[in-house]
């Protein structure tokens, strides 16, 4: 082995200097060549996401679920305290809800920007940067353009715009690990892929299940060691998340998300379900209209071709834990739960399309066709489609609306002092969480003395089993002796001083004091 020897000041410059050329290289990749046209991709996308993200939250359409929640949370981190959410009750941690300990790294940005809307810009970057393995996939089969064409229509597919108008999620570090994943596996670089899979478990904890499937699909190369691995890994993540570390700090100590009666009232009689009666099962994944149009949704605008890939596989514990779900919501278009399926259904279509023109060299059009009718498919949704393409409404200008009610929640809001309690609407909370101790209304009953409804709205997002009425916010306020102070356009703000021994002003004294007493 050579070993390179320093003569003096002057090589050890030169080595310095060889190894900056080196990082300054690494730095500059996705600036030169081809990938240029994907970073412009994907600066347009941030630009665009961000700009979703902005004016939603100014035109007071994002909630305190979840936005508000996460909001709460990450400036608990960025202050290096226990991650408390109001919203979700008085001292109640957050990690007795869902197992997601990888936002805490965004806890940083509070540093330069102690917003909600930070967070929405950090979605817009986490899903922009999953362009670029969605690209170096498709280059090695497709050609630059079609994987560029392909690119394009991934970012602004449905199931990622579904996330954005969400506001923020967890599942948002997913989307990118997701399909760097993918790649790894492509490229046989299975230490990358056992390290992503274990980074994939920090994002929430029904993870487990996802790399259970990368485990199956390394089966199925006959890489043994790695795939019992990581089927051990993904299986003890899930339990233990589930089973011990969730219920640690959940006060009714246990993990709230069993939603599935139909199965069985345990995962043990669900599985045994399942096991007796596959096709019973098989038939509720479809028993639905709105079980159907997911399906079509996914599959149609990529000609069902990720069905024919192995890829696929790693789709199916996303796809069977919603849809045998009792929860309609899961079953849905909207909202986030479709983000991670859209890089794994994309370059699952991908991979089969180049397996059928490499088999069928007469159909080697197909590998233009095929991705210019998948963008044009996302174009079309976009212009006609705004159900389910909200960026319809950015570029028909209607998310930059601003009405009277719109000012006048905005002025109700900055008459709320800062440092204070508060129950509010839960469209008002995101623009209360950086300077109050904000909850829903009925979260905080023995400390907040500030309220605010919206009669505009038909709940207030807020109560315990269910969601109030304006109306019967307003009576339940004041039944605990708040008055009403100001009304403007329909929102009522309430007021009531607090009581001698009530010790809620040293709880109130900071946005970051929740929790710090329990």
């Amino acid at each position: 082995m050579a070993v390179e020897v320093l003569d003096g000041p002057q090589d050890s410059l030169a080595v310095v200097q060889s190894w900056w050329r080196r990082i300054v290289a690494r730095v500059g990749t996705p600036f030169r060549g081809e990938l240029r046209a994907v970073s412009i991709l994907a600066f347009l996308a941030t630009l665009t996401y961000s700009t979703l993200s902005m004016l939603r939250y100014s035109t007071f359409r994002s909630s305190g679920y979840d936005l508000g929640i996460f909001d709460q949370v990450v400036r608990q981190y960025s202050a290096f305290m226990g991650p408390y959410s109001e919203i979700k009750g008085l001292t109640y941690n957050i990690l007795g809800d869902h197992f997601h300990p990888i936002i805490a790294i965004l806890g940083p940005l509070y540093w330069l920007w102690n917003d909600p809307r930070m967070l929405g810009i950090a979605l817009a970057v986490l899903v922009a940067s999953s362009i670029y393995p969605v690209y170096l996939f498709c280059r090695a089969r497709l050609g630059p353009w079609a994987s560029l064409a392909v690119s394009a229509g991934y970012v602004f597919w449905w199931p990622i715009q579904s996330l954005v108008n969400f506001d923020f999620h967890e599942i948002a570090f997913g989307v990118p690990l997701m399909a760097w994943i993918i790649l790894a596996l492509d490229r046989n670089r299975y230490i990358a892929v056992g390290v992503l899979s274990v980074i994939l478990l920090g994002v929430r904890e029904d993870m487990g299940f996802m790399v259970m499937a990368i485990a199956l699909i390394i089966a199925l190369r006959r890489r043994w060691k790695l795939a019992l691995a990581l089927l051990a890994t993904g299986a003890a993540g899930y339990l233990f998340t589930t089973g011990r570390f969730i219920p640690h700090f959940n006060k009714s100590g246990s993990f709230g998300y069993w939603e599935y009666t139909t199965l069985g009232p345990t995962m043990g009689s669900a599985i045994a379900f399942m096991a007796a009666h596959p096709l019973k099962t098989a038939a509720i994944l479809f028993d639905n209209g709105t079980k159907q149009f997911l399906w079509a949704a996914l599959f149609f605008p990529l000609w069902l071709l990720p069905l024919a890939s192995p890829y696929v596989l790693l789709a199916a514990p996303i796809l069977a834990s919603r849809l045998l779900s009792d929860r309609p919501g899961t079953w849905s278009t909207a909202f986030q739960y479709n983000a991670i399926l859209a890089p794994i259904l994309v370059l699952a279509a991908v991979d089969v399309l180049s397996k059928l023109v490499k088999r069928f060299p007469r159909i080697q059009a197909a590998k233009v066709w095929a991705p210019a009718a998948f963008t044009m498919s996302v174009a079309v949704g976009i212009a006609f489609i705004p159900g389910l393409f909200p960026i319809h409404n950015l570029v028909t200008g209607k998310t930059w609306e601003h009405t009277a009610h719109m000012a006048a929640q905005q002025r109700v809001v900055n008459m709320i002092p800062s440092g204070v309690c508060v129950e509010a609407d839960d469209r008002l909370v995101p623009h209360l969480t950086n300077r109050t101790n904000v909850g829903l209304l009925g979260r905080q009953v023995d400390y907040a003395n500030w309220a605010v409804i919206d009669f505009a709205q038909t709940d207030t997002g807020g109560g315990g089993d269910g969601n109030f009425t304006p109306f019967d916010a307003l009576r339940f306020k004041e039944n605990y002796g708040f008055r009403i102070v100001h009304q403007d356009d329909g929102i009522v703000l309430l007021y009531r001083p607090y009581l001698p021994d009530r010790d809620a002003p040293e709880l109130c004294s900071s946005p970051y004091q929740s929790g710090r007493n329990e």
